[in-house]
């Protein structure tokens, strides 16, 4: 046998042998790994849930919503719940329920969609936060009234978790991603440069 058959038959026995350890080696079933950001939406999840346990707590001291009282009984029952809240988490801060590692993945995910988004869209987007001017949002602040409340858009709600329903929403100022209570019109957490 010449030197270079003896060589290619050695090279290909030798990955002939290799082929077949690494098939006997893999008697385990493929174990997928678990996806990070799953773990990141489920403690998400139980932050809202935290908040809204307290939330609730307070505003079932103070009986239930009448929605067919005044304009004014209504904000002052606002007023009342958001003072409550504010008292309670005193010492929030940013980061308490949108965590660095939630702050981390949404921002990655708002960035992808508006990459995406045509430019009309994000035109129309630009436009109606050109009426937030000199609004900064803060952690326990309430959102002003006198500034009209930018619609969320729907593309991006779809790729965020879901919030319970009437009592959380997310919503955009400026450059903020931010999480407000509905009823009290509480801020209650803020990522910010979260849009470009």
């Amino acid at each position: 046998m010449s030197l270079t058959k003896w060589r290619g038959s050695l090279v290909r026995t030798g990955i002939a042998g290799l082929l077949a350890a690494t098939a006997l080696g893999c008697k385990e079933p493929y174990e997928e790994r678990p996806d990070p950001t799953a773990a990141v939406y489920a403690d998400f999840g139980q932050r809202i849930d935290a908040y809204v346990k307290l939330r609730d707590s307070l505003a079932s001291n103070m009986g239930a919503l009448d929605e067919t009282k005044s304009q004014a009984e209504i904000a002052a029952r606002a007023t009342t719940l958001a003072t409550l809240i504010q008292r309670a988490r005193d010492s929030a801060k940013q980061g308490d329920i949108f965590t660095p590692e939630f702050a981390t993945v949404t921002v990655t995910l708002i960035k992808t969609e508006y990459k995406q988004e045509i430019d009309s869209v994000v035109e129309q987007r630009d436009d109606a936060q050109e009426e937030l001017p000199n609004f900064v949002p803060a952690v326990n602040m309430l959102y002003p009234t006198t500034y009209p409340l930018a619609t969320f858009p729907a593309t991006l709600l779809k790729l965020l978790p879901a919030l319970p329903t009437d009592k959380i929403e997310y919503r955009i100022v400026t450059h903020y991603l931010i999480l407000r209570d509905v009823e009290a019109n509480l801020i209650i957490d803020v990522i910010p440069n979260a849009v470009p």
